[in-house]
């Protein structure tokens, strides 16, 4: 099982300089379970990245200042091996095989279908991020987690859990015995370009309690701290 794929919140950074296009891809990209950065410049990428290390990065060529092709050199350079996804409305050939001696894995060519955008990124991250053996329960309580189906077996009856519902999942459980808040969930689930309210964490809380608890309403397993968060306590 890759604990790094769609369903777990794979780290994406989208470098766009149309706000229309950038906000579009990102909704798109969240809905699917991706954690997703986005930037208007390379520049803009360089000073806020800080020490994340992401799984794709999605790259325009026609970007103000430092161009995707450039940028795309430098961390060839660099030896880097992130792999790239260029989206251009450019498609002369000479740009297209520019774009992959710079070391771009595919290219995709605006406009474009959105579930066209989204099976490439799902084969990139397939095909060229590092998968190993997750260390997650196949087991909470008596409920088991198939993590291949992305389904939870309560007393006999499966529910097929959203790529959000993985990823928040996910996050408690690379976290136990630990005092999550709301805030730091909707920074990395959802990130700061989609509003998402509190009550929208407590009603995932809600569903939890549901599947694990024995008694949804004496937990033991999903945890609350008033005005602090949630904790997940490990057996």
């Amino acid at each position: 099982m890759n604990n790094r794929d769609s369903k777990n919140g794979a780290q994406i950074a989208l470098i766009e300089d149309d706000d229309s296009i950038r906000e579009l891809l990102v909704l798109n990209l969240q809905s699917e379970g991706f954690i997703v950065d986005s930037y208007f410049s390379i520049e803009q990428l360089e000073r806020k990245k800080g020490t994340v290390v992401y799984d794709l990065l999605i790259l325009d060529i026609m970007l103000p200042g430092i161009n995707g092709i450039t940028y795309a050199q430098k961390l060839k350079q660099e030896n880097a091996h992130t792999p790239i996804l260029f989206i251009s409305a450019l498609f002369q050939e000479e740009k297209v095989k520019m774009a992959y001696e710079a070391g771009a894995i595919d290219y995709i060519v605006k406009p474009f279908e959105i579930e066209q955008f989204l099976i490439k990124i799902k084969n990139l991250l397939y095909y060229f991020v590092k998968r190993h053996d997750a260390p997650l329960p196949s087991k909470i309580g008596n409920v088991t987690i198939n993590w291949d189906l992305m389904a939870i077996v309560v007393k006999g009856e499966k529910f097929v859990m959203t790529p959000k519902e993985a990823s928040v999942l996910i996050y408690f459980l690379k976290n136990p015995n630990k005092i999550v808040t709301r805030a730091e969930l909707i920074k990395n689930i959802w990130g700061d370009d989609v509003y998402v309210s509190s009550r929208n964490i407590d009603n995932f809380m809600v569903k939890f309690r549901k599947w694990f608890e024995e008694d949804p309403t004496d937990p033991k397993i999903i945890l609350t701290y008033p005005r602090k968060g949630y904790a997940y306590k490990s057996e």
